[in-house]
């Protein structure tokens, strides 16, 4: 089954209208986020790593800071690179600026 027909992955969106390509951060982020072994496995299949790796250490990422370190740690990304991902995830409250 492709995770595109999930609606537990694709709740918000017509997913007929998902292109593989164009909207691939989307389709990543929502398999990082929300998928099972079978999503991982099928993304695995249709994108490189540098394609995952990137949506990880993308700046306006929707990963919220536990996937982000999960992923790295599974991708062997720098521990210092994610870090600093994790720290600017981080937003400073709204009465203290």
């Amino acid at each position: 089954m492709s995770p595109l027909t999930k609606k537990s992955l694709f709740w918000d969106t017509d997913t007929s209208t998902i292109d593989l390509k164009k909207n691939k951060r989307y389709v990543i982020e929502r398999i990082l986020r929300f998928g099972d072994l079978d999503d991982y496995k099928w993304m695995r299949d249709i994108y490189s790593t540098e394609d995952l790796k990137n949506v990880i250490l993308e700046e306006r990422s929707d990963l919220d800071p536990k996937s982000i370190n999960f992923w790295c740690y599974n991708f062997g990304i720098e521990e210092s690179i994610c870090t600093k991902k994790l720290l600017a995830k981080k937003q400073e409250l709204f009465w203290r600026k």
